[in-house]
């Protein structure tokens, strides 16, 4: 049945897979806030496949979070129709749980890339040093999943963007947006009930995320139409000597 679905789909669905402006080898944004962020991503897309196809935004962590902004919206010039979020809840959400010191201490770099210090301070300490640190803390327990991202040298050239003074600040800049402004915009959209109306798929790490939120749960606050929740569990496998 799978492959039946897949071949199907080969000749209508498309992947486009655009890096975040400002944080590698594409240029700053004007501004960094999420809404223009993915405003410029799609009239990227629109320039490849024009304006009329149809858009399921899939995103991981800051990308995931540019797409709910985009979902909220509901831009209908951006024919987004869907979206797919990964690993994340909202941002309002997710600095209301630093109240607990675990989850400060684990995002630490959220409130460190928000400050005005963090550029000069990343350059000091040089920034392919500090993403391969940052890498290393943040790696978890899965050797394939690890193994993965070292393939075709993606490690060392993720790390090598960070030697690129804008590389640092387009991202320093992401998170301070994300710190000032974003919340509080959040927030608003919250009173006013503006929450994401078309059909979105959550999937999280349960033994991550999902043990510092309630996703579903959260989620279901900040959703008014069709929502699935998926948390994928790791259970790393111990190797046991025979005797």
């Amino acid at each position: 049945m799978k492959v039946e679905v897949v071949s199907a789909l080969k000749d209508k669905i498309s992947l486009f897979v655009p890096e975040l402006p400002g944080y590698g080898i594409s240029s700053l944004p004007p501004k960094a806030d999420k809404r223009t962020v993915g405003k410029l991503i799609l009239e990227a897309l629109q320039e490849v496949f024009g304006k009329e196809r149809p858009v399921i935004w899939c995103g991981h962590d800051r990308g995931a979070r540019v797409g709910h902004r985009i979902m909220v919206d509901n831009d209908p010039a951006h024919n987004v129709e869907a979206g797919i979020l990964m690993d994340i809840v909202p941002t309002l959400e997710q600095w209301r749980a630093f109240s607990n010191p675990v989850a400060s201490a684990a995002y630490y770099h959220w409130p460190f890339l928000a400050t005005d210090l963090a550029p000069a301070m990343i350059e000091t300490m040089g920034g392919r040093y500090w993403c391969d640190a940052n890498l290393n803390r943040t790696k978890g327990g899965n050797e394939a999943g690890l193994a993965k991202l070292k393939e075709n040298q993606a490690w060392d050239h993720y790390c090598t963007q960070f030697s690129n003074p804008e590389c640092i600040a387009g991202s320093c800049a992401d998170y301070k947006s994300g710190a000032m402004d974003e919340p509080k915009e959040q927030e608003s959209d919250q009173k006013e009930g503006k929450k994401v109306k078309m059909p979105i798929c959550v999937l999280y790490s349960a033994t991550n995320l999902g043990r510092m939120h309630d996703v579903p749960e959260i989620w279901k606050q900040w959703a008014d139409g069709e929502l699935e929740t998926h948390g994928i569990l790791y259970v790393q496998k111990v190797s046991r000597a025979r005797g």
